[in-house]
């Protein structure tokens, strides 16, 4: 039988992975569905936007792209807290630039 502060340690190694994929799964997710309602895009088109997402973004960049697209405002105003200017110029260029290039995918 294993030492019970080994596995405790493993386990607690393994949680922030894990809980890293959920978020990132969960996060795709809402970008995917946004992208089908709000964008009317195709499949194809939403995966360019997703591709894009993960290719152009920052993490941060990211968690303001999420909060915005989810209309969650508390989550937006601490993301864009944790952004420069420049950062946010480059998200809104994202935002409205990245729909129209993946529209005919």
């Amino acid at each position: 039988m294993a030492n019970p502060v080994a596995r405790l340690a493993g386990l607690t190694a393994v949680l922030p992975v894990a809980f890293y994929a959920v978020t990132a799964q969960a996060n795709d997710d809402v970008i995917l569905a946004s992208c089908k309602t709000e964008l009317q895009l195709s499949e194809s088109g939403c995966a360019c936007v997703l591709d894009k997402v993960h290719s152009e973004l920052s993490d941060n960049q990211l968690a303001f792209f999420v909060a915005a697209i989810s209309k969650d405002q508390p989550a937006m105003v601490q993301a864009q807290m944790a952004l420069t200017g420049a950062e946010m110029m480059e998200i809104a260029t994202f935002m409205t630039a990245t729909p129209q290039s993946c529209q005919n995918q």
